[in-house]
């Protein structure tokens, strides 16, 4: 598992469409953009490391009121055992008319061996 299946897992079931890096086509009213900021093996034993961590940007853009959204998609990063590494307010677009908001998400995973 890494933590992009897991936002797009968790983007699906609350009906959000959700794209990585840039949001491609004609963009809805909502939607949110995943960005990777940071992948790094913080513990290592015997030369090999132990833990795989995972950190991205999670991008809500909406020309509606976005505190409904981010409520619900912070009450699921809790639950998911995500780390919510930051949470901001970026402002308002008067070009395209939407609010956005930030929040960066971090999680830990065991280091999955291929087959």
């Amino acid at each position: 598992m890494n933590i992009l299946k897991e936002l797009n897992t968790l983007f699906n079931s609350l009906n959000v469409p959700v794209e990585t890096g840039i949001f491609s086509g004609n963009a809805p009213n909502t939607y949110v953009v995943i960005v990777p900021l940071n992948d790094s093996f913080p513990f290592n034993a015997d030369n090999y490391p132990q833990l795989d961590y995972q950190e991205v940007r999670i991008s809500i853009f909406t020309k509606t009121n976005y505190t409904k959204l981010k409520n619900k998609i912070i009450t699921r990063l809790l639950g998911g055992d995500f780390y919510i590494t930051d949470r901001r307010f970026n402002g308002y677009e008067t070009g395209t008319g939407y609010y956005q908001y930030t929040i960066d998400v971090a999680k830990q995973y065991d280091i999955e061996e291929e087959n």
